[in-house]
């Protein structure tokens, strides 16, 4: 039975539960759609929603009658009005928290629904969510409901970065290219009321339909302004194209830019049912559901083995009853797997044959979800597509008529005379330079996001193909070799510097082989530091099988990271000319020598640190010695 509250000569209030939440509304028959409106509200953890429907002109003695109604209990209350009260929901929030003694929540200014049940108030519609203590001042509590726990990290109004601006949204922020493009204005609505809010994830919407793609380094540049505690809340939402110029995704290349992995939504995330992620449109609008929610971006490995795929982590897919072997990949029989990916399922053999990553790469259908077999194998096929159509009549009938049963290909990658990071034999004199600058040209061509600040990025970039092609190597760390011969002349420290900062960053281990003789051995171990003035060479996979007698192990924190440029070598870390590196550990070990990376501002000397890289390079030594099996 409802609640209700009398009183002589007024209007009786009568308090109805619908969803989580109440509705107070004067006695008599219930208002359908206030009903619906309140069952529809987002939970709040903190407090009892009450959607409140007060007569004009209600009096203190009004408002007795409505507090008598209010639901027991000593927790917060959130007050949400069916129509503005004239005394203003701030008074009304603060007679009831005096009146009732509890702490009661209202919004200063006209909130506006999100998907999913939230609300929020932006700084056009008024300053926001206030919080009335009973005997305290009433203080700003949010803009979002739910009330996002990242909303502290946010900036409260635009503001730039770089080419880009980032401006705050009720789910999160919209990273987008500076400048107006055409429907600015209608993006911006769509981003506003389009994504729910969550209280734990922040959404990060990247680009728009209409402007340029915005600069990688932007968005790497916002994610590390982001405290690391922080960083795990975020999903980005590629709400421009998810594709850069040269073809790769946008989640592959800032896993690698920023050196972690990071998470992407699949589309709008409308709530929490199965039809709760939309897919982006071309041009911005909502399409049809996913069924892929979430999925997960991984930098290139720093130890040997294959470069990582992104997975699926969050799905909806109904294959609960299927063991799963990973995230996002189930055993469907002893030898065959089903594997979430963007356009659907694909459902092939264990191991994952060599045209994986295509399969896995390719961008969810418009129109419905696709159930894929491996078509790798003629004779397996059949089977394939038998165990296809078992497991889609074990879905429900409204998900099978969103399923399109198909086959994948492996398709041969197109052939390319001359491709990026590809170079023939040394050349010296003006035709070799001029080969390496249109090899340069062409990098930026397929990765534009490399360009960005640099005001001559294919020369900058030029100086760090010459420097790969075969400029003399030092032995290692401030030491130089003798007899050598470059086939190119040695690149402008400066260019190569600037070029290098164009390159994503590894942090981790890295090692290199050098030869180094006793007396320039007592020379490192004499030295708490020492400055390379070079750019040094290291690779992520340890020191190569190659003739020398001593192993240098450095931890990096600003390496280069070069394979974009040379695909054949992507374990290669360039560090930049005039790199300062500590010696760490003074470990005894024969052939052996650990360093790490500093960078300037840090104190020059850091036990902490100097112990920590130790222990982390002589783990990594021990893992890279290991027997493989």
């Amino acid at each position: 039975m409802p609640a209700s509250g009398s009183g002589h000569g007024g209007p009786v209030f009568t308090a109805r539960r619908a969803g989580t939440a109440w509705l107070l509304a004067t006695a008599g028959p219930a208002d359908p759609r206030a009903l619906e409106f309140t069952a529809r509200i987002a939970p709040d953890t903190a407090c009892t929603v009450l959607v409140v429907d007060l007569p004009d002109g209600a009096d203190g003695a009004i408002l007795d009658r409505l507090a008598r109604v209010v639901p027991a209990g000593t927790g917060g209350l959130r007050l949400v009005f069916a129509r503005p009260p004239l005394q203003g929901a701030v008074a009304v929030a603060r007679y009831l928290a005096e009146h009732l003694g509890r702490t009661v929540i209202a919004a200063e200014g006209i909130p506006l629904p999100t998907p999913g049940g939230g609300l929020h108030i932006g700084p056009e519609q008024g300053p926001g969510w206030v919080r009335c203590v009973p005997g305290a001042p009433e203080v700003p509590d949010s803009r979002a409901f739910p009330k996002p726990e990242w909303e502290p990290v946010v900036p409260p109004g635009p503001r730039s970065l770089g080419r880009s601006v980032v401006e705050p949204v009720p789910a999160g922020v919209w990273l987008r290219p500076a400048g107006e493009y055409p429907d600015l204005d209608l993006h911006r609505t769509r981003l506003t009321s389009g994504i729910a809010v969550s209280a734990d994830l922040l959404t990060v919407a990247v680009g728009t339909p209409a402007g340029p793609a915005p600069s990688v380094a932007d968005i790497a540049r916002f994610w590390q302004s982001l405290p690391p505690a922080s960083r795990s809340a975020v999903r980005f939402l590629c709400y421009g194209p998810a594709r850069l110029s040269g073809g790769r995704h946008l989640g592959d290349v800032l896993a690698q830019a920023v050196g972690e992995p990071v998470r992407f939504h699949g589309g709008m995330v409308q709530g929490s049912g199965d039809d709760d992620v939309l897919l982006v449109g071309a041009d911005g609008s909502p399409g049809r559901p996913l069924w892929a929610h979430e999925f997960v971006h991984v930098p290139p490995a720093e130890f040997p083995g294959p470069p990582p795929v992104p997975y699926a982590a969050v799905h909806r897919w109904p294959l609960d009853g299927l063991p799963e072997i990973r995230p996002g990949v189930h055993r469907l029989a002893e030898d065959v797997l089903v594997e979430v990916v963007r356009s659907g399922l694909w459902i092939r053999p264990s191991p994952a044959p060599v045209h994986a990553p295509q399969v896995r790469d390719a961008d969810p259908d418009p129109e419905r979800e696709r159930v894929l077999c491996d078509a790798g194998s003629a004779e397996e096929l059949p089977r394939l597509q038998r165990l296809a159509r078992e497991l889609v009549r074990s879905f429900s009938p409204e998900l099978r008529d969103r399923v399109r049963l198909g086959v994948c290909r492996p398709t041969p990658p197109a052939r390319r005379v001359d491709r990026p990071g590809a170079w023939p034999p040394a050349a010296t004199g003006a035709a070799g330079q001029l080969g390496v600058e249109s090899r340069a040209a062409r990098l930026l061509g397929a990765h534009p996001e490399l360009a960005d600040g640099e005001p001559d990025p294919a020369a900058a970039l030029a100086a760090v193909l010459r420097r790969l092609a075969g400029h003399g190597v030092p032995d290692g760390p401030g030491t130089h070799a003798d007899g050598r011969t470059a086939p190119h002349p040695p690149p402008d420290p400066g260019l190569l510097d600037r070029g290098l900062r164009m390159l994503p960053v590894h942090r981790g281990p890295t090692g290199l082989r050098a030869t180094l003789d006793e007396r320039t051995r007592r020379w490192y171990e004499g030295r708490a530091a020492v400055t390379d003035p070079d750019a040094c060479e290291a690779s992520t996979l340890g020191p190569a099988d190659v003739p020398g007698n001593t192993d240098v192990l450095i931890w990096s924190v600003n390496g280069r990271r070069t394979g974009l440029l040379d695909p054949d070598g992507p374990d290669r870390v360039l560090f930049l000319p005039g790199t300062r590196f500590r010696v760490v550990g003074h470990d005894t070990t024969p052939g052996l020598l650990m360093m790490r990376e500093t960078v300037p501002g840090e104190p020059a000397a850091d036990d902490d640190l100097d112990r920590a890289a130790a222990r982390d390079l002589r783990a990594w030594q021990e893992w890279l010695s290991r027997p493989r099996t």
